[in-house]
């Protein structure tokens, strides 16, 4: 069957139990689509947002790879696993009764504050020397991992009660919630993992615009359609300018333009539109107010 050319982001709501590569092909495939990528891995124990980019959004994902993000979790005290959540084998566990205080809680979740360092899990994504360290963890290997710099922005402590902690958390890129879990325990003078982790948002992406994925595979072609979001849709945060079509073909092309902007600082990139008003890539700010095309959006 010929693929589709599908352009625009799809936020899908993951559902428990599968990782975030499968959930990807299993949506291009709903929807045919030749193209299609998704921003930020959830582990298959995690739910919630996942946003699936098809086609010309799939250049997008760089700039959306760099939000923060926000995650319910619960987090149970007193066991350590080896993947540091649920699904993972029991591997110690504290000894005598976990005692704590609403005050001694919130002094060591505000001890996480700001810029951190974190030492991510063996059982995670994130390559060294090009392999996934969750395939030398699957053969029982562990190595050296360097710290990296963190930012937690808020944690706010909704309930606890005996072994449990449910919390609300809103961190940078590159945090493991996970990881930090096992240092909050730490801090606490135990041990604990996640039981439950559920992405609420990423940026501008936030949870009540997130499509079930029950509601996708019941859908019939049309409605599919009308979930995707604009291209530029994660984009918003990033400063604008509209050209004319002769600036058009040339940024088309892949040549630089001639704009004075009125830029207080320097963006990372710059949202382009023709004279439609339909995005058609990103550029970056050069000097002799030039603009260089970074991104150049395809619509087929």
């Amino acid at each position: 069957m010929k693929k589709n050319n599908v352009h625009g982001i799809l936020l899908l709501d993951k559902p428990k139990g599968i990782t975030s590569n499968r959930a990807l092909q299993q949506i291009k495939n709903i929807y045919n689509a030749k193209k299609a990528g998704h921003c930020g891995t959830l582990d298959p124990l995690a739910t919630g947002l996942l946003p699936i980019c098809f086609g010309s959004a799939t250049k997008t994902v760089p700039y959306l790879m760099d939000s923060s993000k926000t995650y319910n979790v619960i987090a149970k005290l007193g066991e350590k696993t080896t993947t540091g959540d649920a699904d993972g084998e029991v591997i110690n566990v504290t000894d005598g009764e976990i005692k704590i205080t609403s005050d001694n809680l919130k002094t060591a979740l505000n001890s996480f504050l700001g810029i951190t360092k974190q030492i991510p899990p063996m059982h995670s994504a994130l390559k060294v020397n090009g392999k996934p360290l969750y395939k030398l963890a699957h053969k029982g290997k562990s190595i050296n991992r360097k710290p990296r710099n963190i930012t937690i922005h808020q944690i706010y402590l909704n309930s606890f009660s005996e072994n449990l902690i449910n919390l609300t958390i809103s961190c940078s890129k590159g945090t493991y919630i996970r990881t930090l879990i096992e240092d909050i325990s730490a801090k606490l003078d135990t041990l604990g993992h996640v039981k439950e982790l559920r992405r609420l948002s990423i940026d501008a992406f936030s949870e009540d615009k997130m499509i079930p994925f029950e509601q996708i595979i019941e859908s019939d072609k049309n409605k599919l359609s009308s979930y995707l979001k604009p291209v530029d849709f994660g984009l918003m945060h990033l400063p604008s300018i509209s050209i004319n079509d002769e600036d058009f073909f040339r940024f088309s092309n892949g040549q630089s333009l001639t704009y004075k902007s009125h830029f207080k600082e320097k963006p990372k990139a710059i949202r382009i539109y023709n004279s439609d008003k339909i995005f058609v890539g990103l550029g970056n700010q050069q000097k002799n107010d030039l603009i260089q095309p970074i991104r150049v959006m395809a619509n087929n």
